[in-house]
């Protein structure tokens, strides 16, 4: 056992050679920035030509015309300024002619940045630390009402450089791998700015690693040898149940969705519960059907003699597949394990003997009791009082007993809860049934959207609302694959399939921004019929104190995208959106309205027309009088800018 003079000596050491390592990269890496840096800006100089005057007929268009009229420049002012050479340590005075040349150009309209996205993307909360001060140099804007919602300024306040991440990742990579120095015992010495491993829910810099871009330096190291990978000898962080994990909770399962690091749900995805096994091995030679290959366990057993070459880790990964799906068969097991699969099978029989399956007794079958959707129960219905929680995941009912998450907030379960799909506040979708005489799921008649809801794909059947997730995996393949950012729907075509779920499968109207009354606006570029779905509202999902703190730039811009979404998130089209943040307001005479939709869990607006609609109609929809409430008086009645 080591004494305390021993661990304060390695302790000593480890801190020596951190330090030691860390100087030297810091070093390194300083030289390689100062060349790189000069060798890129050579790149982008060149000495003078002697064509550089001879006109480029590629740009004589660009040249103006014989005739045209241009103002002469106004006489130069002749401006001094000071150039300090760091070099000799001496200051030279130069002369600079400065032409006032804006009067000889026509002025631009005002323009303002976008970012198009087709979904929304929660944005959450701003910076605690204003990043930079909005119209700095505009006397007519409220610095001081704006400064009060932050904390401070982010140019007072020490960031992290990203210099110094290459840095630490690269004396990380050494001590790891020349002087095997586990990352633990490297933060312990407290030498680097920056710890390596994960803490109190702060990422440590080898998962922040994976997830940035690196220089070309230092030599010879490539790109996979610089994303830190986590200690082999951590069984904890490299085990497969700690890898599934992290593979879950990174992926969105939301159906409209159904991609990594989704950046319109904030919550991770919950883990599966455990499964209880209900088959014996013996069985599920019947449930495999037909051979999978010449180490099928159908064909081929382990002999008396035979031995398996399995790792603690490949019989983890088995384990930990079994935990989730016990009853899987062995062909299915041994292509997700890389392993034979008459050896799977005998893992298997190991891990799960049939003497344990026997005694598990599958609970009696009974008819679940189906929760009545009323408001007592339930508050999902009214978006305004409502706000969708996270997905459950526990053992038992979801009710009190349990202190089930949707219990709590009077929530349907939804498809990414984890709870059972014969679970009774699950929501029971509608019984519409397909026919040429109706509008389908769009009438009172239909529970889904009696309910403010568009019809779930996985148990509105009848209606045939799964049509709408295949187009739309088809629609999200031709703008991925093929670019496609224009699609014609044909209502005929559909006609006999579920009308409501618009939303989900991105089912809009064709239209086109123009100058309008107020600013630029949006017009229909084909007819709608009544209660179509026009265009989705999409922004950046926000909090109210970030809806609080932007209030001031929309009121000094005189132009609002915020739209209510529930009663704690709303939508702000400000920097990210769509055509939709073009409608314009009319009070008396709009032909839209805007809706809130449960949309596989989620709320949704919806722009919906009013009446029928024509090709060359604005679309106008009614603020409300909350929308003006903030504004200065004599704004109120007037459409906001666009």
């Amino acid at each position: 056992m080591e004494s305390d003079e021993e661990r304060d000596e390695s302790f000593s050491q480890a801190t020596y050679l951190v330090e030691k390592v860390f100087n030297e990269v810091y070093e390194e890496f300083r030289v390689w920035k100062n060349d790189y840096a000069s060798r890129t800006l050579l790149t982008v100089a060149r000495p003078p030509s002697p064509n550089d005057n001879v006109s480029d007929p590629a740009t004589s268009d660009l040249l103006p015309s014989e005739g045209s009229q241009i103002s002469p420049p106004p006489s130069p002012t002749l401006e001094y300024m000071e150039m300090w050479d760091s070099e000799t340590g001496t200051t030279q005075r130069v002369s600079v002619e400065v032409y006032d040349i804006v009067d000889a150009f026509p002025a631009v309209t005002e323009h303002e940045h976008c970012t198009p996205a087709v979904r929304n993307i929660f944005h959450g909360d701003d910076p605690d630390y204003l990043p930079f001060m909005p119209f700095a140099d505009d006397p007519t804007f409220d610095h001081a009402r704006y400064l009060e919602a932050y904390k401070g300024v982010s140019w007072q306040t020490p960031g992290v450089d990203p210099d110094l991440e290459v840095v630490i990742v690269e004396t990380a990579r050494r001590l790891h791998g020349e002087h095997q120095m586990l990352y633990q015992h490297i933060d312990e010495t407290g030498v680097l700015p920056l710890e390596l491993l994960d803490r109190d829910g702060a990422r440590g810099m080898i998962y922040r690693s994976r997830r940035r871009d690196f220089p070309d330096w230092p030599p010879g190291v490539s790109d996979s040898e610089k994303r830190l990978k986590p200690d082999p000898t951590d069984t904890n962080s490299n085990s497969p149940d700690k890898l599934l994990a992290i593979m879950v909770s990174d992926f969105c399962t939301n159906l409209n969705c159904n991609v990594s690091f989704c950046s319109t749900h904030h919550d991770p995805t919950p883990m599966p519960l455990t499964t209880v096994p209900l088959v014996k091995s013996q069985r599920l030679k019947s449930l495999a059907g037909t051979s999978c290959g010449v180490d099928c366990f159908l064909v081929k057993s382990l002999g008396i003699e035979d031995s398996m070459q399995w790792s603690d880790d490949d019989i983890q990964l088995v384990r930990t597949i079994l935990d989730f799906g016990p009853d899987t068969v062995p062909c299915d097991l041994a292509k997700m394990c890389g392993k034979p699969c008459y050896e799977v099978l005998e893992q298997r029989r190991i891990i799960l003997p049939d003497i344990a399956i026997s005694k598990t007794k599958p609970k009696a079958k009974t008819k679940p009791k189906v929760t009545r959707n009323t408001s007592s129960l339930f508050a999902d219905f009214d978006a305004s009082k409502f706000t969708p929680g996270r997905p459950c995941r526990h053992d038992g009912p979801c009710d009190a007993t349990t202190q089930c998450p949707c219990f709590l907030i009077k929530a349907h379960c939804e498809s990414a809860c984890r709870c059972s799909r014969k679970c009774t506040r699950r929501w029971q979708g509608c019984a519409c049934s397909v026919t040429k005489r109706d509008v389908i799921c769009r009438t009172p008649r239909c529970a889904c959207y009696l309910a403010h809801r568009e019809c779930d794909p996985e148990i509105c059947k009848k209606c045939q609302a799964k049509c709408a997730l295949i187009l739309l995996q088809f629609i999200l393949f031709l703008v991925a694959c093929l670019r496609v950012t224009h699609l014609v729907f044909c209502r005929d075509a559909e006609a006999n399939i579920c009308q409501n779920a618009d939303i989900q499968r991105a089912r809009w109207k064709r239209t086109k921004v123009a100058p309008a009354r107020w600013g630029k606006g949006l017009f229909m570029a084909e007819d709608a019929a009544l209660d179509d779905l026009i265009i989705e509202y999409v922004g950046e999902i926000i909090y109210d104190p970030t809806t609080d703190s932007r209030e001031p730039i929309a009121e000094h811009r005189q132009r609002n995208y915020l739209f209510e979404l529930n009663e704690t998130l709303s939508i702000d089209g400000a920097y990210v959106g769509n055509d939709a943040r073009y409608i314009n307001h009319d009070a008396q005479n709009f032909n839209c309205y805007p809706k809130v939709r449960m949309v596989n869990g989620e709320h949704r607006i919806g722009i919906y027309a009013k009446r029928p609609l024509h090709a060359g109609e604005e679309v106008l929809f009614n603020y409300g009088i909350h929308f003006f409430q903030s504004k200065n008086e004599d704004s109120e009645g007037a459409g906001p800018s666009k």
